[in-house]
């Protein structure tokens, strides 16, 4: 199916869990509400306005163009959508502080981030909608857009630069629905900042480092700026930025977690398709997607769960919106042949006719092997448990130390003791207290953000290990012969613990049960052979 058709056919077949979501009973404080542990289950003190981007999403499957899903069915009447549109445009409205921001993480927070990304949201809906978009709930967006974009043009987000070009995105949205000058100029300032950002290598820092997925975020907003404005400056840049990121995705449109900082998964279709109409090798892409979807490997980074169903799930909708102006070619993408290294961003990817190996250093090791559209090898890396607890490869460090040879790559590393951020009772007591003004909250933020770029860590996504080093050293190997791909790995540390082989194959794990070191030292190799069989030897 095409991927395009079916992302936005499971939006669309979602858009009943979106207005469960909602808080449906105008008689209530927080009518129009689509944070449910805020409104209903009471376990939020405060509502986290990305939720209400959701309502965008709504307000556009109102539109005819999905009068077919509607026939067959899978949506709620055209007039029941608008309203659940309009409640939560009223929600968002109600939650904006009096200088023109929202919260999401944390109550006082006065986030960028919660501030421009339901911009975008509403601002496309304003944009897409069109007449369909009644006068008075053009008035309510208008006026929210208006304090949103001023408090949104005196600052920048100095840490993620993804943020800083939906900064861009979102100003231009507010200049197309308020008329007010003063935005569009304001956004070309923060998109030329966000251009300033641009590695040698193509790629845009977020919290100090590189994230394959977040350049796609930055792609999708950049070209929507471009969308929204007509100004083509960023082109060049976001060329650049797809020549990087294109060895890199891999042969079933899907790309590793792994290579990351954040551990964001995410491939663009709305922003690789706005660059297609001047990008041969996006429009090859484009084509690929065209012809096939990854299902709900695709999906899930972005879509699988009712937070990021309501923040993301207008994107699909637009792309299938904006689609007939998408370019595609056939052929799809075409990948160079042999090893591409990239030194600062720590990640490789080899191609050679059906073979396929995708390596990220910076991620730990994690490696992924193909033959054609079959993923025949996933393995993220080992991890050990023993009397000193979890020890992990993983977490992001870009300068663990490789070594390249003829035959392929040689990473030295260490297993260090797994770590995970989750707050404590104090840090939220002093975030709630930093936050009762809006120059406390500031500062506090400017704290946070130093921490963040210092230890290289997006440390709000619970999800994300924190790498560090000790504990065990560890060898990865990798060597391609043919047809034939030897990941060979080597630990070395106190003995008495157990390793965790967690790579996989097509049929499932290499190794059910956790194997035994007595003297602290093994060795695994994991050979894929051309015919798509994975050998695994323990030494």
């Amino acid at each position: 199916m095409d991927d395009l058709h079916f992302q936005a056919d499971f939006v669309a077949a979602n858009a009943w869990r979106l207005m469960g979501l909602q808080d449906a009973n105008p008689l209530s404080p927080s009518y129009g509400c689509l944070h449910l542990a805020y409104w209903r289950d009471k376990t939020s003190e405060f509502p986290d306005a990305r939720f209400q981007e959701g309502g965008a999403a709504l307000g556009l499957l109102s539109l005819p163009a999905f009068d077919d899903w509607r026939d067959r069915g899978a949506l709620a009447s055209a007039e029941d959508l608008y309203q659940a549109f309009r409640a939560a445009l009223l929600n968002w409205r109600a939650q904006q502080y009096p200088e023109g921001c929202f919260d999401e993480w944390y109550k006082g927070e006065r986030g960028f981030a919660a501030t421009e990304f339901p911009m975008i949201a509403f601002g496309l809906c304003s944009l897409l909608m069109g007449d369909h978009l009644k006068a008075p709930e053009r008035k309510i967006l208008v006026d929210v857009m208006t304090g949103a974009g001023r408090w949104l043009s005196a600052r920048h987000d100095k840490v993620k630069a993804n943020h800083e070009a939906a900064g861009a995105a979102a100003l231009a949205l507010a200049w197309k629905a308020t008329g007010d000058e003063a935005f569009l100029k304001a956004a070309q300032g923060m998109m030329a900042d966000t251009l300033s950002r641009q590695t040698e290598e193509g790629w845009f820092p977020e919290v100090g480092g590189m994230d394959l997925g977040y350049c796609s975020v930055l792609l999708d907003y950049a070209m929507l700026y471009v969308q929204a404005t007509g100004d083509q400056g960023p082109l060049l840049a976001m060329r650049k930025l797809f020549a990087f990121m294109a060895p890199h995705i891999e042969p079933d449109l899907t790309i590793m977690a792994e290579a990351g900082l954040c551990l964001n998964p995410y491939v663009s279709r709305l922003g690789l398709g706005l660059l297609s109409a001047f990008d041969d090798e996006a429009a090859g892409l484009m084509g690929s997607l065209r012809q096939r979807s990854p299902a709900r490997q695709g999906l899930t980074p972005y879509l699988a769960d009712d937070l990021r169903l309501a923040r993301w799930s207008y994107l699909p909708l637009c792309a299938w919106l904006l689609k007939d102006g998408f370019k595609t070619l056939a052929d799809g993408l075409a990948y160079p042949q042999g090893w591409t290294k990239r030194q600062s961003a720590a990640i490789a990817a080899y191609h050679r006719n059906d073979l396929h190996v995708f390596f990220s250093p910076a991620g730990g090791g994690a490696v992924r092997v193909y033959h054609g559209r079959r993923r025949l090898l996933d393995d993220p890396g080992l991890a050990v448990t023993g009397p000193g607890g979890g020890f992990s490869g993983g977490g992001y460090d870009p300068e663990r130390a490789v070594a390249w040879q003829e035959s392929g790559g040689l990473l030295t590393s260490s297993l260090g003791p797994a770590g995970f951020f989750y707050p404590s009772f104090l840090s939220r007591l002093v975030l709630r207290l930093g936050c009762l003004t809006p120059w406390s909250s500031r500062l506090l933020r400017s704290l946070i953000d130093a921490y963040r770029l210092r230890k290289r860590t997006a440390i709000n996504q619970s999800a994300a290990p924190l790498a560090g080093g000790g504990g065990y050293v560890f060898t990865r190997k990798i060597a391609i012969d043919g047809g034939r791909v030897t990941v060979g790995d080597e630990v070395q540390g106190a003995g008495g613990a157990r390793l965790l082989c967690l790579a996989r194959g097509e049929q499932g794990v290499l190794a059910a049960e956790p194997l035994d070191m007595p003297s602290g030292k093994m060795r695994l190799a994991k050979t894929v052979l051309a015919d798509g069989r994975v050998e695994l030897e323990i030494a």
